[in-house]
């Protein structure tokens, strides 16, 4: 059986894309069974060629739920295009494959909630997928979604794809290749973002102080963050300024780099959060 690394390790010759997505936008239902026009759509055969993707006018966004746990997810969804080459209908036919990330606070109540925010973008994204008009009527085919190291890939599938049943536990993505901060100077932050305390949050008098591992990608920016210290109405508040975050990049021997750095905040009701 073979399994679908390029979804779990990272998708090979496929473009990745920020968080671009609205949350107003209605998204393509997923189904768990083919739909009407599945049924009549032309499959591929193996004299017939993937249709060549086109365009995406707004990529699948990376959900804060997959970043608090650093996890990786992959699913593979049957589309349905229509004449025009835009996605009429989806089905879910593998996943969704949720891989955590050692050292990160997770358990089965988190990753469900991360397996229904990786539907949830993918159903966003599939809405704005065009591919090149089929020969002939509507056509199906499967395509495979990865969410990886903070990035969103997609990319046409064979059939014969199979994702493994589970992944155990294993390295954060984001941080591969990332030097950590304790080898070289700390970076220099140059732009704070101040959480908002969530309204929940502050009706349940919950306050604490949520611990991220981040990683600073060679241009200044976050690239991704995880949760080591978890608050859990605060984690997403956390997560969502620390992105908005930048810093000097860290160099060296002249070349800026990546490099792994912790940060703090704290939420208390005396000072909102800092």
């Amino acid at each position: 059986m073979r399994s679908l690394r390029i979804l779990v390790i990272g998708i090979l010759g496929v473009a990745s894309f920020t968080a671009m997505t609205s949350a107003q936008q209605r998204g393509i239902e997923i189904r768990d069974a083919a739909g009407p026009l599945e049924q009549q759509a032309k499959p591929l055969t193996p004299n017939t060629p993937l249709p060549r993707f086109k365009s995406a006018t707004q990529p699948a966004e990376y959900p804060w739920e997959l970043r608090r746990i650093g996890a990786r997810a992959a699913l593979v969804v049957q589309v349905t295009v229509d004449k025009s080459g835009r996605v009429v209908e989806a089905r879910r036919t593998q996943g969704v494959l949720i891989q955590t990330a050692i050292g990160s606070p997770s358990d089965a109540a988190a990753r469900t909630v991360a397996a229904d925010a990786v539907m949830e973008s993918t159903s966003l994204a599939l809405r704005n997928l065009r591919f090149d008009e089929p020969a002939a009527g509507p056509s199906t085919f499967p395509v495979s979604f990865g969410f990886a190291g903070g990035q969103t890939r997609y990319a046409l599938t064979d059939r014969a794809e199979v994702l493994p049943a589970e992944a155990a536990p294993g390295p954060w993505a984001a941080s591969q290749g990332a030097l950590p901060t304790g080898q070289i100077n700390p970076p220099k932050r140059t732009k704070y973002v101040k959480p908002v305390y969530p309204k929940t949050a502050l009706d349940k008098r919950v306050q604490g102080t949520v611990q991220l591992e981040i990683v600073i990608g060679p241009d200044g920016r976050v690239a991704d963050a995880r949760v080591l210290q978890s608050v859990p109405l605060l984690d997403q508040a956390a997560i969502e300024a620390t992105m908005q975050a930048r810093y000097e990049p860290s160099m060296v021997y002249g070349n800026p780099v990546s490099v792994l750095h912790v940060v703090s905040h704290t939420f208390s009701f005396k000072t909102k959060a800092e």
